[in-house]
């Protein structure tokens, strides 16, 4: 019998038996993981991944404070301005998205940076016009989320994105400086991450796996600059290629993102203070030899003395020496850079700056590179223009300005007013010729004064910003710096001038009477009903104070930190029960970390209350819910000391000192309870125990040097007073007291060091004779110190 030939038919079957198989397999994981997704967001599982998500405000969006948390620890609790956009822009609206990190967010004060200067500019420009700013930038991010904010941005009708980015290209999330994420995959890797982590799924697969891992702990809490020190990039590291190839892509797409949008692109490079930044860490080169190392450190240590007692030649003579062997360490560049500027070379003095710059290991600030990139991505063409603003402020190599200094920086990247200034002052030339052409027949450009007048900055306003900038320079990494000290000294003169100022009750009624004018011109700003309740409040009008405190709240989607701000108003009139409902109610609906933010508050109420007890249950209950909030600990303790129970306020700070030694609160208040208590053989025992984990608490060293000198130990004294002069502003009278006890030992070298230090710091005190008297004695010393 002949065999039947196959069918068509029978022949495709074994194909779509493997296509249905395929789709099975591929098609039920999808189902399934879109089951699940739809399940965790019904159950009110993880959190939205937008920057913007929608307000309780009908037609508004708001800015998303968990945000950040898709690229760094949930812990850290970095968050983008409080502010809301209209979903649809408003008729006449020209709507402006800056993106950037700090700088560009506007640290140390936001409301005087320059996104509102700019905003300021264009009102005064173009008074037909609604002017929006969004200013999106965020401390401590970099390329790779401001590319996801600029994504996210592009559907609320952007006319122009103005760029200032790359200060964080190292350190920031995925760099090779990042101290928390110590991986720096591919970047498909990176973005495809992302993606996922924005899912509930995501969220849930990184709670699971969290829970497991057995890696490395990662900070909890954020730290700051001083989280970097050990992550340290040299300027020839291979890693750096990989940096800026990120950056590069991240940049070119989001000019992409915009032009998709229909918006224009304003590309900024970034200014870093070459001239009055140092260092903050520096390297040796590899392979220097014992021999080599030895030379240049008598070298280097000859030339750094010479350098601070002000002997131009010799410490250029030693310090090119010492150059020679090491031509990559940063500190031996930045001063033969301060030398060559006071000789009146300014070409030679930015060269070794930028090369500092680029040498100095903690990089927080921009490497040439990076500019070089924005340029080179301004120049591809399409609607976007360049703002040259390291050429024109004067931290770029071919820039015609001064090097940059504390003109217009207050420390490494971010911007003193009058940087904010001249920055916003061409960004609105910038977008005026890319939103509206050359116009001849505008109303001219603010001058400085104009412009604070808008946004009502006065003398006011300055020592809070200088208050800022002291907790951020007073901690590492900028006690590495060379010119630590000086900068302790200046800033103490600066706080005390600004706090003086202040104060008065002519600075006072200026500042109320600029507000309110400012007021009266832009309404919905919430910066200006701030600062109208601080300046209320000084003033001794407390009910003014609450009706800014309120007016705040309503110009700003709902915020824990602006509720219990105008609890605490509340309560300073007695109205304790409106207080206490306010705090209740944001307690019940706000985010378990806001519990932190809203404590004060409640602690302040229960203090003026005197309900101790109460205040107490409360914190015990807010512990229970976050066992590794130190600050509620603290808060317990201070009720406790206030209630007259003594014993569990100190059990309260001890328990905080178990857990985290370097906590300097705690420390402090222990301290300070122990004292009032005449237990003085305790409070020496507290301070020792703590002086490892707490170097950095100057309060701390120098009750350890006093403690020693009382006992007689001149070793430990002289430990602790160098110490304290690393960790806080000290007086020259400080300086002296340690030359006295180093030269005691016979080391003049150093002696000679401190000597210098106390002229200088001397000279910020004020005290021209007392500049005097030091210097005729560093004349005497110098034969002896200086064995050359």
């Amino acid at each position: 019998m002949s065999a039947t030939p196959p069918s068509a038919t029978s022949r495709l079957a074994p194909a779509r038996l493997w296509i249905h198989r395929a789709l099975a397999a591929i098609g039920l994981p999808v189902l399934l993981v879109l089951g699940l997704e739809g399940g965790l967001r019904l159950a009110g599982f993880g959190r939205p991944a937008g920057f913007l998500i929608p307000d309780e405000q009908p037609g508004f969006y708001r800015t998303n404070p968990d945000f950040v948390s898709l690229f760094m620890p949930g812990g850290f609790d970095l968050r983008p301005l409080n502010f809301r956009v209209a979903a649809r822009k408003p008729p006449n609206t020209v709507r402006i998205v800056v993106l950037g990190e700090s700088a560009a967010q506007g640290i140390p004060a936001p409301a005087f940076g320059f996104a509102p200067q700019l905003r300021a500019q264009l009102r005064a420009r173009y008074p037909d016009k609604r002017i929006e700013v969004l200013n999106t930038g965020i401390v401590a991010i970099n390329s790779h989320v401001v590319y996801r904010i600029a994504r996210d941005l592009a559907a609320f009708s952007p006319d122009l994105f103005v760029v200032y980015l790359g200060n964080n290209e190292v350190v920031g999330p995925y760099g090779p400086g990042c101290a928390y994420l110590a991986e720096m995959p591919p970047l498909w890797v990176i973005r495809l991450s992302t993606l996922v982590r924005a899912t509930r799924t995501g969220q849930l697969l990184g709670r699971v796996l969290a829970a497991f891992s057995r890696r490395e702990a990662r900070p909890e809490e954020w730290g700051g600059m001083s989280m970097f020190v050990d992550r340290a990039v040299a300027g020839d590291d291979p890693r750096l290629a990989g940096a800026y190839r990120n950056f590069e892509t991240n940049l070119r797409d989001i000019v992409r993102v915009a032009d998709t949008a229909g918006a224009k692109t304003l590309l900024c490079t970034v200014v870093a203070n070459l001239k009055d930044c140092p260092p903050l860490l520096s390297l040796h080169r590899a392979g220097l030899t014992e021999a080599e190392l030895a030379a240049w450190q008598q070298a280097f240590d000859r030339g750094r003395l010479a350098w601070r007692l002000g002997d131009a030649a010799a410490a250029r003579t030693d310090l090119e020496e010492a150059r020679r062997i090491d031509p990559q360490y940063a500190d031996t560049l930045f001063m033969l850079g301060s030398l060559e500027l006071a000789a009146g070379d300014p070409a030679l003095a930015r060269a070794r700056l930028l090369e500092a710059l680029h040498w100095d290991a903690l990089r927080f600030r921009p490497d040439a590179r990076i500019n070089e990139i924005i340029r080179e991505v301004a120049g591809a063409g399409g609607p976007v223009q360049l703002l040259d603003a390291a050429k024109l402020l004067g931290s770029d190599a071919a820039s015609p300005a001064p090097p940059a200094g504390r003109e217009l920086l207050f420390e490494h990247v971010h911007f003193d007013w009058a940087g904010n200034f001249q920055l916003a002052w061409a960004m609105a030339q910038g977008a005026e010729a890319l939103l509206f052409g050359r116009s001849s027949g505008a109303p001219a450009w603010l001058d400085s004064d104009s412009v604070a007048a808008a946004l009502a900055y006065t003398p006011h306003e300055r020592f809070s910003m200088l208050q800022h900038i002291a907790t951020i320079t007073q901690h590492p990494p900028f006690t590495n710096q060379l010119t630590y000290p000086e900068d302790m000294a200046r800033l103490a003169r600066d706080l005390n001038r600004a706090q003086a100022e202040a104060a008065t009750a002519e600075s006072r009624r200026l500042a109320k009477t600029l507000v309110q004018a400012a007021t009266a011109a832009d309404p919905e700003n919430a910066d200006l009903a701030k600062i109208e309740e601080t300046v209320d409040e000084e003033l001794g009008d407390p009910d003014g104070a609450l009706a800014q405190a309120q007016r705040a709240r309503r110009l700003q989607p709902a915020n824990a930190t602006q509720a219990a701000d105008e609890a605490i108003k509340l309560s300073r009139l007695g109205r304790y029960d409106e207080a206490e409902k306010l705090l209740r109610q944001t307690a019940l609906t706000c985010a378990p970390r806001d519990l932190t933010l809203m404590a004060p508050a409640f602690a302040d109420l229960f203090t003026r209350t005197k309900r101790y007890a109460d205040g107490r249950r409360y914190f015990d209950e807010a512990i229970a819910r976050r066992p590794r909030d130190n600050s509620l600990r603290m808060l317990s303790g201070r009720l406790a000391g206030l209630a007259g129970e003594a014993a569990a306020a100190e059990q309260a700070y001890r328990a905080v000192l178990a857990d985290e030694p370097g906590n300097q609160p705690a420390l402090e208040a222990l301290v300070g309870l122990l004292t009032e208590t005449g237990r003085s053989a305790a409070v020496e025992e507290a301070t020792f125990a703590a002086a490892g984990a707490q170097s950095r608490n100057q309060a701390n060293n120098l009750r350890a040097a006093i403690i020693s000198e009382n006992r007689g130990d001149e070793v430990q004294a002289i430990r602790f007073l160098r110490a304290a002069e690393r960790s806080g502003p000290v007086t020259s009278a400080v300086e002296l007291h340690l030359t006295r006890k180093l030269l005691t030992r016979g080391q003049a070298m150093e002696a000679l060091a401190h000597l210098a230090e106390a002229r200088r710091i001397s000279w910020y005190e004020g005290d021209a004779a007392a500049t005097e008297s030091i210097g005729q004695l560093i004349d005497q010393l110098r034969p002896a110190g200086l064995n050359r």
